[in-house]
């Protein structure tokens, strides 16, 4: 009897990848294929939705039986009935929606200042990608599809008109608490559109080529499932294109600067967490590449060492919220090597994972880390030293596809997400309990953050 074999495609914001697991969640194929973000965070919705084929066709050709999807978030398009683009993807990076805010009426503006309208009113705020569909297609039809990018690729697969908990919840239209449309939040920015009809997490959606689609999910959020990371005490810290930190909480919460969101909705329980976010971490380390600084990845082991502050805002901080900050590199003397510099950056990113856990309130025994740049021994340890928090990793990075793979088995009866989350796998703890030098740098780090919030208009900021 052939075995099992489970195909997931963790559609990244750049780069969208096919990892193939069988039963006992061992990987048995591996392949990506790159579809490029313009400058002004536009991307080809017809150039991903071949992507996606393609790479589905691959796993029925490699005898996947059951299909599963992890997508990027916040980002919208629109489509025809026939599921012809409409417009191109208004993804996450998008930065016309400023624009699109400045233009709004005076006192939508004012009710962004009263909660929770504060969410979803905002120069970034997903819902304002909706409106900017509109400028890029002033002729849309009422009739025309228009949700985020999951419920696109969904459509085009299967036929049906679906979202999941997770990403729904991150569009501004759909109330995480009561999982219904927030009718007030349509009516105020005149969105006519249909809202798609909700699924959980692991559930039979359609068919497509043979292979039934049987989970759905943000990218993050199956990251958080494959990581054990929607219960209270173990949190989640995605290092790739950008750095994601996540933390379970009792119900919805809202913290500090954090994002609320729905980490999982499963047999009708909902997971919640907060989350906060570095939005261009690999980005900074191909520009410092590309620099000579470092020459390499290998050249990111190294020891804590100088004064250096690097804060790698090529698209703004989340956390700090700054979205108009500028990257910068602080703290250059006389006699600087690599080695100072490399740290400095390393030492940033941990300290945005300090803040995050700082304004969650919420108490981690653990801290397990995934993506790419988690390979870094160097960057373990200092996010240990920085949070003072055990920090695992897994020996398999691929966290997203991993917990897209469990929720499969769990759709379709093969496991229950309980004995999943608690099989034991081979991690890899780092544990630095940090020093007083480090101390001394973080408040250096929380200073240099204040004066970039401070910088509006400046060379700083835009």
């Amino acid at each position: 009897m052939s075995e099992t074999l489970y195909a997931c495609i963790d559609v990244g914001t750049t780069r969208t990848k096919l990892n193939i697991f069988d039963g006992n969640l061992q990987s048995k194929h591996s392949e990506s294929l790159r579809v490029p973000v313009g400058a002004d965070g536009l991307q080809d919705a017809e150039e991903l939705f071949r992507a996606v084929k393609h790479l589905a066709d691959r796993g029925r050709e490699l005898g996947a039986k059951s299909l599963g999807l992890a997508t990027y978030r916040a980002s919208t398009v629109a489509w025809d009935r026939e599921g012809k683009p409409l417009t191109p993807i208004v993804t996450w990076t998008d930065r016309g929606s400023a624009a699109t805010y400045r233009r709004l009426p005076a006192y939508v503006k004012l009710l962004g200042k009263v909660p929770p309208f504060d969410l979803i009113i905002s120069p970034y705020s997903p819902v304002l990608k909706f409106i900017r569909l509109r400028e890029l297609n002033s002729s849309l039809a009422e009739g025309s599809m228009q949700w985020t990018v999951e419920s696109y690729l969904i459509y085009r697969l299967t036929g049906r008109f679906v979202s999941d908990a997770t990403n729904a919840c991150l569009s501004g239209i759909v109330d995480p608490r009561s999982m219904k449309e927030i009718g007030i939040v349509k009516s105020i920015f005149k969105l006519r559109m249909e809202t798609p009809e909700l699924v959980e997490n692991a559930q039979a959606i359609g068919s497509y080529g043979g292979m039934e689609v049987n989970a759905l999910i943000a990218d993050q959020q199956a990251a958080s499932v494959a990581e054990g990371a929607y219960e209270g005490g173990t949190g989640k810290v995605t290092n790739g294109t950008g750095t994601f930190v996540d933390i379970p909480t009792a119900g919805f919460a809202r913290r500090g600067e954090l994002i609320p969101l729905v980490l999982l909705k499963h047999r009708g329980r909902v997971w919640f967490g907060v989350e906060g976010y570095l939005p261009t971490t690999g980005k900074a380390i191909d520009a410092m590449i590309a620099a000579g600084l470092p020459r390499d990845y290998a050249d990111l082991e190294v020891e804590r060492t100088g004064d250096v502050i690097f804060i790698p805002a090529l698209s703004g901080l989340q956390v700090p919220r700054i979205p108009n900050a500028k990257g910068v590199i602080a703290g250059l003397t006389l006699g600087l090597d690599r080695a100072a510099i490399v740290s400095g950056f390393l030492k940033s990113v941990a300290f945005h994972v300090r803040l995050v856990l700082a304004q969650s309130k919420e108490t981690l025994k653990t801290l397990r880390a995934d993506g790419g740049l988690s390979r870094s021994d160097a960057l373990m340890k200092t996010i240990s030293a920085a949070t003072r928090t055990t920090v695992e990793r897994d020996k398999e990075l691929e966290a997203t596809s991993r917990g897209v793979a469990m929720l499969q088995l769990v759709s379709t009866g093969r496991s229950s997400l309980e004995e999943l989350t608690k099989a034991k796998r081979e991690r890899e703890a780092f544990t630095d309990s940090g020093d007083a030098k480090l101390e001394e740098e973080y408040e250096k780090w929380k200073n240099l953050t204040g004066l970039l919030r401070n910088s509006k208009g400046s060379y700083l900021a835009e």
